[in-house]
């Protein structure tokens, strides 16, 4: 409060100086300056009382200035103010540690969030790789698809196959092919890429019956026994089938895709003793036949 008032002393005794001195130029001017001081005008003697008032009530707050700040005497001003001004840095500082320390910890929260993001993504990493999303597989035995990943969830009725006698469901077996689309335990989501005819069948089918396809270094596909479902006239002829329909989709233009669900033993070409079998190419684009002989692989 002292500290305050003496600045206002100080202003107030500044303006009454200028007060003053503005009156004496005044008096001056109009020739009116006497040689005593009795003499000078009413306004000259009131400007220097505020002179002098505002002087002393000036220095009378400067000298109790050390109240304000809780010191004893003047003498103890400079200890007060020391151990303020340790305390305004002691302020500053403590601030500048919760300010460094916040941005640590936002830091570190930042850090940890993006270490969890890390895990979550080579988490999902690792379970598409279990599951194999993405990737496009066959059957080793006809299923028909579920709505939901349990045995007893409802099944799609065929309705193109179905009739008044018997309904059919569809289902993916060894000669389909499907892309894994979805994953829940031991279940996977299928939808069929293969035959085209079949591409809307799309399901839910247990893992165990779900079996990878097999490629040679360069890409093309090897067939195996399992794309197959043997016959009774193609069973006794399985090794030699396989070796051959392989050579073909190796081999033949226009081949490097193969129906395997069209193998079949031709029954008007080659004798008992030396039969001919069948197979056709390209199912999905410019389908033909391909005949051929076990010896042929």
């Amino acid at each position: 409060m002292y500290q305050a008032w003496f600045y206002v002393g100080i202003s107030a005794m500044a303006a009454s100086t200028l007060w003053s001195v503005a009156e004496l130029l005044s008096a001056r001017r109009n020739a009116r300056i006497l040689r005593t001081v009795r003499s000078l005008g009413t306004m000259i003697y009131l400007s220097l009382a505020a002179v002098l008032l505002s002087g002393g009530a000036s220095a009378f707050c400067y000298l109790n200035i050390y109240r304000d700040y809780g010191a004893a005497s003047r003498a103890d001003l400079p200890r007060v103010m020391k151990e303020l001004a340790d305390a305004e840095q002691a302020r500053k500082d403590a601030a500048a540690n919760a300010e460094r320390e916040a941005a640590e910890k936002e830091a570190a929260e930042r850090a940890r969030l993006l270490a969890e993001a890390d895990r979550q993504h080579e988490l999902r990493l690792a379970e598409e790789k279990r599951c194999g999303l993405g990737t496009v597989r066959s059957a080793v035995v006809l299923y028909e698809v579920r709505a939901e990943p349990k045995e007893g969830a409802e099944r799609f009725v065929n309705e193109k196959a179905s009739n008044s006698r018997k309904t059919h469901y569809r289902s993916i077996d060894s000669s389909t092919m499907v892309r894994i689309v979805g994953c829940k335990n031991e279940w996977r989501e299928v939808q069929v890429t293969s035959p085209p005819w079949l591409t809307d069948t799309m399901g839910w089918v247990p893992a165990s019956i779900i079996r990878e396809i097999q490629y040679t270094p360069d890409g093309k596909r090897v067939y195996v026994e399992a794309d197959f479902s043997w016959e009774w006239d193609t069973l006794d002829y399985k090794d030699t089938l396989l070796s051959a329909v392989n050579k073909i989709s190796r081999e033949t233009p226009g081949c490097s895709e193969l129906d395997t669900a069209s193998l079949a033993r031709s029954p008007t070409r080659g004798t008992p003793s030396d039969p001919v079998f069948f197979i056709t190419c390209d199912p999905n684009g410019r389908a033909m036949n391909v005949w051929f002989k076990p010896t042929d692989g």
